[in-house]
């Protein structure tokens, strides 16, 4: 029998209207209490739609619930081997230390938190999908449409994270007639889902925003570049380059320089494609809290804590690295002191990326990147390396590294070209352009997987030492890593089997 019920916690929290803030509604019913009656509901609907993927302050911290924020960043970056937990001790946020050590239990809170997070968007999604519009007075239908579409799209970037961390899951699209959440869908059936969606979206998106408020909103541009991603991760080489064809139509650009993706300057020019917005200095709180989860002890919190390892991944003079890794003699953010590595004692490090300088408690002005151009273009020289046509994915990797050379110590002998035809060795430049390039984005773990190296690259280590945060990977990465396990209070109550190997 269906089951009327909510995945997750509090999943379909939605903005509705200035009277109504949070309204749960059953998953695709409509009554006279949702119906959405002004131009206004549609409007702060959507924008809740993109509240789960921000790293904003929610008003409870909520750990032990998967609350406080979404998380990706645990899987991403703490493991991988760019990144210790960190913390006040092993013990603080030991939900976090199990899964750097590839310990999980479905019990963990951080496995929650990335259920829960990408749920409640799609339902989110789900609810404004199912509201008719055409008869509210005052809402234009150009603008009805667009909302729709961004709905599309996030309901397929939300189901991209599930279905990469998860698998097989429920799908819930009650315009499809999918509602039942006690049965799980094929990974085939949500990617063609997310395809589907995708393609729907990109007929009522925009290129581009004339609104400076706009800025952060889903394109045809992010619709084309996530699918992309789709096709990348799924090995269909020829597919992901003609959808990086199409967002390089877009309106899209390298910044001069790498570091202003990273400290707001550079937000609106033109690298970022999609990315969660954070707003600092206003009330409610639309900051991201980043700036205390990975502030060093005494100024935050201390988590994510970069590697040697991965600090000795960078070529001589690559600016990147100081763009990305806060180290001894390097001005503390707000410019004022010097940053002492006596406040990272794990490594003696902290991760730079993300950390505004406007505000350093928990209320960062600094967006989140999920997709911008030059990890688009590593996609392109993977795939074009993958097809055996050095020549082009030779010339997709020498404009991410000619950025980066251009403010080098030396630009003269600093990151030279890479002009190999042998794939193996073309491959093995990719994947380190990719992990100095794009550390602290939530992208290593990912790429391990995809690429069928977590397992060599994560192994247990004998000369391990959690004390110092050195090589920390327990009993080393397992084939049924491959996959998060279903969080089991989910489990329990939809009634759906674990994933292999979490029984």
């Amino acid at each position: 029998m269906k089951k009327l019920i909510y995945i997750g916690i509090a999943l379909s929290a939605t903005v509705i209207s200035c009277k109504k803030d949070l309204e749960k509604f059953p998953q695709g019913q409509l009554t006279e209490e949702n119906v959405f009656t002004e131009a206004n509901d549609f409007k702060l609907a959507i924008d809740g739609a993109y509240q789960p993927i921000t790293n904003r302050f929610r008003g409870a911290w909520d750990w032990e619930n998967g609350g406080s924020i979404p998380r990706e960043w645990v899987i991403g970056d703490v493991m991988s081997d760019d990144a210790v937990k960190g913390g006040g001790s092993l013990g603080d946020q030991e939900d976090m230390r199990r899964m750097e050590t590839f310990s999980v239990f479905p019990e963990n809170n951080n496995v929650l938190a990335i259920w829960r997070y990408n749920y409640k968007g799609i339902n989110a999604a789900n609810n404004l999908l199912a509201q008719d519009g055409s008869n509210v007075p005052g809402l234009d239908a150009n603008l009805l449409k667009r909302i729709k579409g961004e709905a599309y799209f996030l309901r397929a970037f939300y189901y991209f994270r599930l279905v990469t961390n998860f698998g097989a899951v429920p799908l819930l699209a009650p315009d499809k007639n999918l509602t039942d959440n006690t049965k799980k869908a094929t990974v085939a059936e949500i990617y063609t889902q997310i395809e589907s969606d995708i393609a729907q979206a990109l007929t009522m998106l925009s290129p581009s925003y004339t609104e400076a408020a706009d800025y952060h909103r889903a394109t045809t541009g992010a619709a084309h570049a996530l699918l992309a991603k789709t096709y990348l991760y799924r090995g269909q080489w020829e597919q992901c380059l003609n959808e990086i064809v199409e967002v390089e139509k877009g309106p899209y650009q390298l910044l001069d320089k790498f570091e202003d993706n990273f400290n707001g300057i550079g937000e609106r020019g033109g690298e970022i494609i999609f990315a969660g917005r954070h707003d600092a200095g206003v009330v409610p709180s639309q900051g991201s809290i980043l700036n205390a989860v990975f502030a060093p002890q005494g100024k935050g919190w201390g988590f994510n804590i970069p590697t040697q390892d991965l600090v000795a991944e960078f070529e001589t003079g690559d600016p990147r690295l100081g763009t990305t890794v806060m180290r001894a003699g390097d001005k503390w953010v707000d410019g004022t002191t010097n940053y002492e590595p006596s406040w990272s004692p794990l490594t003696g490090l902290n991760v730079r990326k993300f950390m505004s300088n406007s505000a350093l408690i928990d209320d960062g002005g600094v967006d989140y990147i999920y997709i911008r151009l030059a990890d688009v273009l590593l996609w392109k020289a993977e795939c074009y390396a993958n097809l055996d046509q050095p020549g082009p994915a030779q010339i997709a990797l020498e404009r991410v590294r000619a950025r980066a050379r251009k403010y080098a110590a030396n630009p003269a002998t600093n990151l030279p070209a890479v002009t190999t035809n042998d794939k193996a060795a073309l491959l093995a430049a990719i994947r380190h352009e990719r992990r100095v390039e794009l550390a602290f984005e939530g992208q290593r773990y990912y790429d391990l997987v995809r690429w069928d190296l977590a397992k060599t690259v994560l192994a247990a280590a004998p000369d391990a030492d959690p004390l110092k945060g050195y090589k920390d990977y327990g009993a080393g990465w397992q084939d049924r890593n491959k996959l998060l396990p279903i969080p089991q209070r989910e489990a329990d109550l939809l009634g759906l089997d674990q994933n292999n190997g979490w029984n």
